[in-house]
């Protein structure tokens, strides 16, 4: 099956300024680089969908805090890579990404020749292809190295508004690429992170108290679940394929761990404040 780009660039993130060249974020000590299981090698992969869904009416006020946040998530990275339009977010809050890939139909020429004249190196593919150029820029950050990802950008809908649940659900399946078996991996958003724990495995997981927390089984059954600092614990059980019991629990705390020991299960913050406004 052959496959084209991700569709247009969104305007989550605001409309690139092609005149002036973005700063490569000073590179973080290795506390900050530390996630819940220890890693070191971050990457940040960012793709062209929107970054944030919000209901907020001040737009203007919007766009800096999806700024803030894109930022901030950028500092913790040692490597950044733009999927196609994933670049344009990127060079609209002022940060360099280290490389492009993609067929490049969604960033338009002005933001490629930007890029180019900075020396920002591409990885180019065909149109037609057997991948998104999210899967390309996936593989690309673990062939560099990386030791943990965040994807930004992949749970948005394109700048037309038309949504694009293909994506979603194919970016969600990204999670189980082969390729990321043992690196630890995230689709991040302002408002809302999602992971994939294949059992025997945990995750931890950080927010406010109140945050909501649902676990989604994508097998028959995810069988050993455990949770410590949710308001409606698990001890060892079993939730099916199908059923809705894992949805809507909340942060008791800053932090919490699910933990299953058989079974694929998706972990979901839903936060309920932007998290450029959590510091």
């Amino acid at each position: 099956m052959k496959t084209a780009g991700t569709g247009d660039q969104a305007d989550g993130i605001g409309v690139p300024n092609t005149t002036r060249m973005p700063e490569r974020p000073i590179a973080p000590d290795s506390d900050t680089l530390r996630s819940c299981t220890g890693t070191t090698m971050h990457a940040l992969v960012v793709a062209g969908g929107s970054i944030s869904t919000t209901t907020q009416s001040d737009v203007h006020q919007l766009r800096l805090d999806n700024h803030a946040w894109l930022r901030r998530e950028a500092a913790r990275a040692r490597i950044i890579i733009g999927a196609d339009a994933g670049a344009g977010h990127l060079w609209a809050c002022g940060v360099r990404p280290d490389l492009v890939v993609g067929d490049l139909d969604s960033l338009g020429q002005e933001m490629i020749d930007a890029l180019e004249a900075e020396g920002v190196p591409f990885d180019r593919h065909p149109t037609m292809k057997d991948a998104t150029d999210l899967e390309l820029a996936i593989r690309e950050a673990v062939n560099r190295g990386a030791t943990s990802v965040s994807i930004a950008g992949a749970t948005g809908s394109p700048s037309d508004g038309n949504e694009r649940l293909d994506h979603l659900f194919g970016n969600v399946g990204l999670l189980g690429h082969p390729v990321l078996r043992e690196i630890p991996t995230r689709l991040i958003s302002p408002m809302s992170e999602i992971h994939l724990i294949t059992g025997p495995e945990s995750v931890c997981i950080t927010g406010a108290p109140g945050d909501f927390v649902s676990l989604v089984p994508l097998t028959d059954h995810v069988d050993g679940i455990t949770t410590t600092g949710l308001a409606y614990p698990l001890h060892g059980e079993r939730l099916a394929w199908g059923t809705s019991r894992g949805i809507s629990n909340e942060l008791r705390h800053a932090t919490a761990t699910v933990s299953a020991t058989a079974g694929r299960l998706l972990v979901i913050l839903q936060r309920h404040h932007h998290a450029s406004l959590n510091g």
